[in-house]
């Protein structure tokens, strides 16, 4: 493959993938500004620290938003492949403060889309999310599905960079595949989810907080999945599609405090706290057109990827 682009480089997904390209003997060139808007900066220092001196890969401290640094960019480098991961990314955050979010997502999106169509971009790869479905009821959710009722502005900018996707497919003809994905979780993982908060309590035996009752469930995708299915996306350009990337196999919260139980020999000290609103009962991807399309379906097991999760954990 020819030169990728990864946005959100040092990112929990961005970092994964980028390993994963290298390790195919792709030349990659990453894009992160390391904002500390969920997290600490240094998280992602330490998540791109082992490719820096990979002489296939650079890295570009840019904000996506600034389209005349991109632009520099994409004329040193000539990226023909782009995977567009960078994002700010939290539904609770979204719902106070919802400026950085349309900034960010949409007016960053934007300016890659509109790059990619003056550099002739050859294929883009789009990370989309399993938020756009909002609360639907009717599950397991296909691309077909309703998506104009989610319950976070985090969700409304994923489903608006969709749509804007599109147009750029009709106008000018650019290969776009948008991946919705599923409540990833693994190596890297962001600090700010579920399983890297619960993984690091139960290690050094602290408390753990539980939703509601417990019984909401998430489709955990492991990143090692994620990952494969973006590659396989990025080496196949389909025009235009949407496509779901879970491991369809929803695991409610205390299912996964007995996975994390299991796993690593600890019984968690588990406290309830009261749900949030902008938060969904229920997250469930049918992915038979990622398995028609791409050939990709989930390997990990998760008992064996929340294993993985603890190792790093461990270490880090």
């Amino acid at each position: 493959m020819e030169t990728v682009l990864v946005t959100g480089a040092a990112g929990f997904i961005g970092s994964n993938l980028v390993e994963a390209l290298l390790k195919k003997g792709n030349k990659v060139v990453g894009v992160d500004n390391f904002d500390d808007g969920l997290y600490e900066a240094s998280f992602k220092e330490k998540n791109i620290k082992s490719v820096l001196s990979d002489k296939n890969f650079i890295l570009y401290r840019v904000d996506i938003r600034e389209k005349e640094a991109l632009k520099d960019i994409f004329e040193k480098e000539k990226p023909q492949y782009i995977a567009h991961l960078a994002a700010r990314a939290n539904v609770r955050n979204a719902a106070k403060d919802p400026y950085p979010y349309v900034s960010i997502n949409i007016e960053g999106t934007i300016n890659i889309l509109e790059l990619s169509r003056d550099f002739n971009v050859k294929n883009l790869v789009i990370a989309s999310s399993g938020s756009v479905y909002g609360d639907d009821p009717n599950m397991p959710w296909s691309e077909d599905h309703l998506t104009d009722k989610p319950v976070s502005p985090y969700g409304a900018t994923k489903r608006a960079c969709e749509l804007l996707a599109y147009t750029y497919h009709r106008n000018h003809n650019l290969n776009i595949t948008c991946l919705r994905y599923f409540n990833a979780y693994g190596e890297n993982n962001r600090p700010d989810l579920v399983p890297y908060i619960w993984g690091k309590a139960i290690l050094s035996d602290e408390e753990i907080e539980i939703s509601g009752d417990g019984s909401r469930k998430r489709d955990y995708t492991y990143v090692g999945d994620v990952v494969d299915a973006t590659v396989l996306a990025l080496e196949k350009p389909l025009g235009f599609e949407i496509i779901n990337i879970g491991n369809s196999s929803p695991v409610s919260l205390k299912e996964l405090v007995s996975i994390f139980e299991k796993v690593s020999g600890k019984k968690a000290n588990v406290k309830s706290r009261p749900s949030n609103s902008v938060s969904m009962e229920s997250t469930y991807a049918d992915i038979s057109k990622a398995k028609k399309l791409l050939g990709w379906e989930p390997k990990m097991k998760i008992e064996k990827g929340i294993g993985r999760l603890l190792t790093w954990l461990s270490h880090r």
